[in-house]
């Protein structure tokens, strides 16, 4: 049955998966010694939900929130960089705000471009982290594994990651915005003072 016009959001939800669970068989299944139990059915309804391996970057973690948010977006290839504003048919110019060489796109900007790599690559050895800075997929899978686990410098790196995300984005924005962006040091004391306030 067609959903019928005029509902509002959750209603219209609600509609679509009363036809999923029909589908499914009813809910008579979801009933357990005469009591509805929602937690069965809100399995079966999550049961078809691709799982992300970087969830666990921004859930739970303790970085800023804004830096969380951010990251998230990151990881979604949501954040309105040069080259998703020209696919939009922004007329902007395309290059990289801090080399101003390559074109503006996520996987350039963390941290194939020098200025986010070398601040990326100072943040974790000031951590006490010698290791190869490698594209931002390679990155984001090391920072999963760091999120994972349950010591607390995997935690702090996992941190580490988040805000750097965000400092470098704040930066980019500043260079949009501002034509000014801060040099390397400075940013990576930012970042390092984030991680410490944070823990």
């Amino acid at each position: 049955m067609p959903i019928p016009s005029g509902l509002t959001w959750s209603l219209r939800k609600i509609w679509q998966y009363r036809d999923v669970l029909m589908q499914a068989g009813g809910v008579t299944q979801f009933v357990h010694n005469d009591k509805f139990k929602i937690s069965k059915m809100y399995k079966h309804l999550q049961s078809g939900a691709s799982h992300v391996h970087w969830k666990r970057i921004t859930c739970n973690s303790k970085a800023s929130p804004k830096g969380t948010f951010i990251t998230w977006l990151a990881l979604q290839n949501r954040l309105p960089t040069k080259d998703r504003l020209i696919s939009w048919d922004i007329d902007i110019s395309g290059e990289c705000e801090f080399c101003l060489v390559h074109e503006e796109k996520l996987t350039h900007l963390f941290f194939e471009c020098q200025y986010s790599k070398e601040i990326w690559s100072r943040v974790l050895t000031q951590m006490g982290m010698q290791r190869t800075i490698q594209t931002w997929d390679d990155e984001v899978r090391w920072a999963a594994v760091q999120s994972r686990s349950t010591k607390e410098r995997a935690k702090l790196c996992s941190i580490a990651f988040i805000e750097t995300v965000y400092v470098v984005w704040t930066q980019r924005n500043s260079s949009v915005f501002k034509d000014h962006y801060d040099p390397i040091e400075s940013v990576v004391s930012r970042i390092l003072f984030c991680v410490a306030c944070r823990v």
